[in-house]
């Protein structure tokens, strides 16, 4: 588009060229991020492998330390989810009368 066309045709030509060279760097700079992305994000994959392994363990140990004070204390287990219930029941009961 250095100078001026001729005609509707040649103008029509040197946009289409223009527009697909301009579609083709943009195309290169988008695969370009997108590689540099894909990068990141295996660079991040054992980071986040750890974390999840560590989030597991936590969970393992905290579901076990539950399941070992509900066998060494029933009742109080049993009175515990009774009172989380009670709870509930008169805070979706008070709900329902209004």
């Amino acid at each position: 588009m250095n100078s001026k066309p001729k005609n509707i045709s040649d103008a029509l030509d040197e946009l289409e060229n223009f527009s697909t060279s301009k579609a083709q760097d943009l195309k290169s700079k988008l695969q370009s991020e997108l590689h540099k992305l894909e990068d990141r994000i295996n660079d991040l994959k054992p980071h986040l492998d750890e974390i999840k392994s560590k989030v597991q363990d936590e969970a393992t140990k905290a579901k076990s330390k539950v399941e070992e004070q509900v066998k060494e204390n029933p009742w109080a287990a049993i009175g515990v989810v009774g009172l989380i219930f009670f709870v509930l029941g008169v805070l979706f009961g008070s709900r329902r009368g209004d």
